[in-house]
């Protein structure tokens, strides 16, 4: 498990470090987008508001947290809600069409959590209390 646990770090960090950095910089080709499609009117919207910038750095973030390895339990809470707004968008906007990338990620992120188990034993209990 230690293998796949390593594995799967370095393709869900070098993948949203990768990302983040293209929201921020774009330097990969962007396809054309059909302006008539609400999918695009969104897009749009979250990248003239600043939002994307909001985004993106949280992408390059939680994914070099990952693949530091010590801070892999923040990164993944930091990547969590990204990856639900990534499936969304790609099944409510877009009707499943270029699902696949969120979905590995989101394969990726699940292998992790379970790996990491034990870090976040401490948020899935019905006794916490305050430290104070």
């Amino acid at each position: 498990m230690k293998v796949v646990a390593l594995i799967c770090r370095i393709l869900l960090g070098l993948g949203f470090v990768v990302f983040g950095a293209n929201i921020l910089h774009p330097f990969l080709h962007m396809p054309a987008m059909n302006p008539d499609l609400p999918s695009t009117k969104w897009s749009m919207l979250m990248m003239t508001s600043g939002w994307m910038k909001v985004i993106g750095t949280a992408q390059l973030i939680g994914g070099l947290l990952v693949l530091i390895g010590g801070t892999l339990p923040l990164g993944l809470c930091i990547l969590g809600p990204l990856l639900v707004n990534i499936l969304c968008f790609h099944i409510f906007f877009m009707g499943g069409q270029g699902i696949a990338p969120g979905a590995v990620f989101t394969l990726l992120w699940l292998i992790l959590l379970y790996a990491y188990r034990g870090s976040f034993a401490g948020i899935f209990t019905t006794k916490a209390s305050p430290t104070v």
